[in-house]
């Protein structure tokens, strides 16, 4: 992109002359705005601070057209801090670098617990409510209603005047241990069942330990629901 107008003073060494100056903060402009751009093509519209948390020192550069690249290694995560890596050419001739590191903080209304919430509980309106908070997941994944639950319970427990994220749900656990269960084996196409007991709770699409009720064979299978286990190979 087009550097901002560098200022004009005369510096120099060994003959060679440096009629541009690109101070730190016409650099930071760059880097701002090379982050905005890049918000705006992620579809991130809300609302958001922008904190430059460590900058560079002024750029002394020779005559010519100034132009800049701004890149960023680490993305731009939210909620902490990232650098901002700033390429200046003069005449598409590469000059000097600099790194800037910024912190982005986003804001969305999302679930908040209420109350400490133990595992496998579900959220509901009586421990959770939507408030705005700084937010570190991208808009499709994160939690602004209860609809986006999607029959999950906490996974872990969470404590009161936490956000909630993905990260911290999970599915129910529909078998714990000592359950009877029905094991199928698939073998040359053909659905062979057992009975079984489970070794350890589980959640659909988990695999999980059980025992062959008959034979006493310990094996391994996916939960396809509260009764029903899909043994592995």
């Amino acid at each position: 992109m087009p550097a901002p107008h560098a200022s004009g003073a005369a510096y120099g060494w060994a003959g060679e002359q440096f009629p541009n100056v690109l101070s730190a903060a016409q650099i930071a402009q760059l880097a701002s705005r090379k982050i905005e751009e890049t918000l705006a093509e992620r579809g991130e519209t809300r609302r958001h601070e922008l904190h430059l948390r460590r900058t560079t020192n002024t750029m002394r550069l020779p005559a010519g057209e100034i132009t800049a690249e701004v890149t960023f290694p680490r993305e731009l995560p939210y909620g902490r801090d990232f650098p901002a890596l700033i390429s200046v050419y003069v005449d598409g001739v590469f000059r000097q670098r600099a790194t800037f590191y910024y912190q982005l903080t986003v804001y969305d209304r999302v679930l908040v617990a209420m109350t400490d919430i133990r595992t496998e509980t579900a959220i509901t309106p009586a421990n959770a409510r939507i408030e705005e908070r700084a937010v570190d997941t991208a808009p499709p994944v994160t939690l602004t209603d209860f609809a986006k639950l999607e029959g999950r319970v906490a996974g872990r427990y969470i404590r009161k005047d936490t956000v909630i994220t993905p990260q911290m749900l999970a599915m129910p656990l529909v078998i714990r241990a000592g359950n009877p269960v029905t094991l199928i084996l698939d073998a040359n196409g053909i659905a062979i069942r057992a009975e079984g007991v489970a070794m350890e709770g589980g959640r659909i699409g988990y695999t999980i330990r059980v025992r062959n009720a008959r034979s006493g064979k310990m094996m391994r299978g996916k939960v396809i629901d509260a009764q029903t286990v899909r043994i592995s190979g």
